[in-house]
């Protein structure tokens, strides 16, 4: 019994920033989501540090937003912070595309819940840091609609860095580095452009199935970022409109100061274009540079799944419980081979200096 209050009842997972717990509310009667946080602070075991670290997660409390898991309650115990926060029943995203890739129609409504659920953050000047397709939950209302929820929000910032999650002793990939933005891996101040990168690469996977930087290992990945190798969405999906492809590649743009500022930028983007595009279909678009490597075969050929509509699951039982043209598009380096991945970071500036050759084209909607 945690404080006297809640009951911890069996382990559901375990991750970068803690593990989590089923736990039951004693003073409240119902069942929550019980998370243990890893401190970064290497004195993390001092009670000093570990009351400072539970005030600050607390503020965090403060986010209340219908797409934004609800923080209930946080404290300190001998083993050090918790959170506690509202239990999810659904999906991750990662367990959707596992299934089949997002059809426009669910991934139109995605968008749009996400944006506004980071809006709601940014508005309280807060970076998530660490998104990604487990941290954004598909929960299932009575009429069998989805409703998204991002969890962890702002805690990566108490953590380990993400970076330091990501590879094994055997440089194995996984977790957070395939959606980590460039400036994360160089370590700089991180501010809304590298949460608006991270959901891109986010909108990217959820439409494909493919990572949009990929690599065998964790400096491969972090090359492929820091050098924009990335194959421009449109060419594996040509039945979206060709818009979303764009406002996708516009979030996921090498340079920050080229992808949106904000989300209230980029939703009013989306909705614009997304209005007029009901109404009428562009007759021609201005493609962008093509890679300068291309596969052999379509880029078609890449998804692993059709997609699909995304239907609730099945009654009974819980699921991975937890908690012209329209847009100008964006100019990207042409694919190239993975560079040396020891010298991935060592070469980011000169990265830095080609991307920077590229003009900026701000998102337009159609001309009325």
């Amino acid at each position: 019994m945690l404080t006297g209050r809640y009951e911890i009842r069996g382990k559901l997972g375990q991750g970068g920033l803690g593990a989590i717990y089923l736990a039951y509310d004693q003073m409240l009667h119902r069942e929550v989501a019980l998370k243990r946080i890893i401190s970064s602070d290497a004195h993390s075991s001092n009670p000093e540090t570990s009351n400072q670290l539970a005030k600050e997660a607390g503020a965090l409390s403060a986010l209340q937003h219908p797409h934004i898991v609800t923080i209930f309650d946080v404290g300190v115990d001998q083993e050090g912070p918790f959170v506690v926060m509202e239990l999810l029943q659904g999906k991750t995203v990662d367990d959707v595309v596992e299934s089949a890739i997002f059809t426009w129609e669910d991934f139109r409504e995605f968008a749009l819940q996400t944006q506004e659920a980071l809006i709601a953050a940014q508005d309280l000047n807060m970076v998530h840091r660490d998104l990604k397709p487990t941290n954004i939950m598909l929960t299932w209302l009575p009429s069998g609609k989805f409703q998204v929820k991002i969890v962890d929000f702002g805690l990566a910032k108490y953590t380990p860095k993400p970076s330091l999650q990501t590879t094994d002793q055997t440089n194995a990939v996984f977790g957070s580095i395939f959606f980590m933005a460039p400036e994360q891996f160089e370590r700089v101040e991180l501010d809304a452009r590298t949460d608006m990168y991270s959901i891109g690469c986010v909108y990217y996977y959820a439409l494909t199935g493919l990572h949009p930087f990929g690599g065998d290992t964790g400096p491969q990945v972090m090359a492929s970022h820091l050098h924009h190798q990335v194959y421009p969405l449109h060419e594996i999906r040509p039945d979206l409109p060709r818009w979303v492809s764009d406002w996708i590649m516009w979030h996921i743009n090498r340079l920050p100061e080229h992808r949106p500022a904000q989300a209230r930028h980029a939703l009013e983007v989306f909705l614009q274009n997304a209005q007029r595009s009901d109404a009428e279909q562009p007759s021609s678009i201005h493609s962008p540079a093509a890679p300068a490597i291309r596969p052999p075969a379509p880029l078609t050929s890449l998804l692993k799944t059709s997609p699909q509509r995304i239907l609730p699951p099945e009654r009974g039982g819980r699921s991975n419980i937890h908690t012209g043209p329209l847009i100008t598009p964006e100019s990207t380096l042409p694919l190239q081979e993975n560079t040396d991945a020891s010298s991935a970071l060592d070469s980011s500036h000169s990265a830095n200096e080609h991307a920077s050759s590229s003009p900026e084209h701000p998102p337009k909607p159609l001309p009325a």
